[in-house]
């Protein structure tokens, strides 16, 4: 996979999400000790689970023989799914580390209808649509691959004509495949752990902001990674397969064979023009879903405690005991 849309893209995005999340932190309002301390704790796991991802995905980028733009270098198809994992193990830890109850005697237990609305649809779909991307991604790439299985081939009459930089084809396949099973197997842990966690059944509104927060971070994380592992097929098989398919027109004319396929009839490059637009579609998305805000925490609100019963003077004198004029006055 070419290593550009790691180091121009994922790189500065997370950056970015750091950046965003210790600004919104700053210029948060203040809150309680309960509900500021839950927050502080929302904001250093994303911190740190930005940079954790940011650095497993510096650490799968190969410089070898790259210029100084970066070109040449590559990563395994599997690394933004990596670093995805990253971050989720991050907010799944900072989950098990959710402050305790808030106030003596508050109730924290099971509860269904408390989590009702907290399913965050749009970032699943996000998740899945990345996932069915990434499935595109290898079939395309699985078929267009050559003997090696590490780059892209096209052959028409006789003549053959491969790609010059790696090309993510069957030689990848089986490793993309993990890291994705790994990213939905630790989304799947984390989004229990989330809704496992008992719930505040006194302040129904402060237990549905953390816990949507809770999702959020992990889905975010989720989406972005299988988005950015499919922008990476789709942006190194689209451009790759439209180069190889300018060079094989050109080597068929010049053996003096049958013209090669052209557009609009050659659907090997009608898929690599998708390929390439989906691919820019799916990096958008991606930023939008990294980027996907929590909701605010509100202020805890402390149950309210049932009122003492009145209790008249009459009952409190006993048998035998002396009676002053100014109790029998209050009768």
């Amino acid at each position: 996979m070419d290593a550009r849309v790691i180091t121009w893209f994922l790189g500065p995005v997370v950056l970015l999400a750091v950046v965003v999340n210790l600004a919104r932190w700053v210029g948060a309002g203040r809150l309680d000790a309960f509900a500021s301390r839950a927050r502080r704790r929302a904001t250093l796991g994303s911190v740190v689970g930005a940079l954790l991802a940011y650095a497993v995905a510096q650490g799968g980028v190969d410089r070898v023989d790259a210029s100084s733009s970066g070109e040449g270098a590559t990563a395994h198809p599997a690394v933004p799914a990596l670093a995805a994992v990253a971050g989720i193990v991050v907010a799944a830890l900072f989950e098990r580390w959710a402050p305790r109850v808030p106030w003596p005697g508050s109730r924290r237990e099971a509860s269904l209808g408390i989590r009702r609305g907290t399913e965050s649809v749009r970032l699943t779909r996000h998740y899945v649509a990345g996932l069915v991307l990434c499935a595109v991604g290898l079939v395309v790439g699985w078929v267009t691959s050559g003997p090696d299985g590490r780059s892209g081939l096209r052959a028409w009459e006789g003549v053959v004509v491969t790609t010059t930089s790696s090309y993510p084809g069957r030689a990848y396949t089986l490793g993309t495949l993990g890291g994705l099973a790994l990213l939905a197997a630790v989304t799947w842990l984390a989004l229990g752990a989330v809704d496992s966690r008992p719930a505040f059944v006194d302040d129904p509104e402060l237990d549905r902001a953390l816990r949507l927060g809770a999702r959020v971070r992990v889905l975010r994380w989720s989406a972005a990674g299988a988005l950015v592992t499919a922008a990476g097929l789709c942006l190194t098989i689209g451009p790759s397969l439209n180069d190889v398919t300018q060079r094989l027109r050109g080597a068929v004319e010049v053996a003096g064979m049958p013209a090669a396929p052209v557009a609009p009839g050659d659907w090997t490059q009608n898929v690599a023009f998708a390929l390439t637009a989906l691919g820019v579609v799916a990096l958008a998305v991606a930023l939008f879903s990294l980027l996907w805000d929590a909701p605010a925490v509100p202020r805890s609100r402390r149950p309210k405690q049932p009122a003492a019963s009145p209790v008249s003077p009459v009952s409190r004198v006993s048998p035998g005991s002396p009676v002053s004029p100014e109790g029998l006055r209050s009768r």
